[in-house]
């Protein structure tokens, strides 16, 4: 590690001034030492088993190019040259490679310790203006009278006391409401939750489905990248204010 921080200011320092200088006027420098950590990693990687065809095929797949031509124009547009585009696919290969070998073990950490969090949750809701009104329909609701599909098949909001109503997921419990969020972890499939308040609003809820996360390639990936991403801006950032900016 000492030894990569070592290289990364060293060629950092021999930049020239005027170019430092006109980055950190345009807001840039952060992206740009991000990206020349980066090339410095790839670089120290050395060779790896790699496919440009393959790998071309899929980046042009993922945005939508469908011939030589097409792709002739991304380049133009993005200012490379081809031979830019191979080197860009190969370290994005090297890039899954090392954080792969630097941070696979503390994603399955996370993974393990956040597990709960990463489980994706899909529910059924109606928001009340009231609390009398609320209540109402939760013990229809609780004592079978009535389903929320039933409900949802009817114009709730001509009834004039809903807000609004729907289903809402799959998502992780990151993306949802902090109340909503505690009430969830609390409850069971098809259980449905007693009104609470939401700022202004009366909740009711039905907790509809729940995936259980699993720590497969794609997740393992995901997780990865977060972790190096984390990583390359810290390095980015102590480099910055140690070497790049006046004293």
């Amino acid at each position: 590690m000492n030894d990569l921080v070592e290289d990364i200011n060293s060629r950092l320092k021999s930049l020239p001034d005027l170019f430092i200088i006109s980055l950190r006027e345009n807001d840039s420098l952060v992206h740009f030492v991000r990206k020349f950590i980066i090339n410095i990693l790839c670089e120290r990687k050395g060779d790896i088993e790699f496919s440009f065809k393959e790998s071309n095929k899929q980046f042009c797949k993922n945005n939508n190019i469908k011939d030589e031509s097409q792709l002739s124009k991304y380049l133009k547009l993005k200012g490379m040259l081809m031979n830019d585009h191979e080197r860009n696919l190969l370290n994005s290969k090297k890039v899954l490679i090392i954080a792969g070998d630097i941070f696979s073990e503390k994603a399955k950490s996370n993974f393990i310790k956040n597990k709960n969090l990463l489980d994706m949750y899909t529910y059924k809701y109606i928001e009340f203006f009231d609390s009398d009104f609320a209540h109402e329909i939760f013990f229809q609701l609780d004592s079978r009278e009535t389903s929320f599909d039933k409900l949802f098949s009817e114009n709730l909001k001509a009834i004039g006391n809903v807000k609004s109503y729907g289903t809402v997921g799959p998502l992780d419990l990151a993306k949802i409401n902090p109340t909503v969020k505690e009430k969830i972890l609390k409850t069971n499939l098809n259980e449905v939750i007693t009104p609470f308040k939401v700022g202004d609003f009366w909740l009711l809820i039905m907790l509809e489905a729940k995936k259980e996360a699993k720590f497969d390639e794609i997740t393992k990936t995901k997780m990865v990248l977060s972790l190096f991403d984390e990583w390359i801006n810290l390095l980015a950032v102590d480099s910055i204010q140690k070497f790049l900016l006046p004293n």
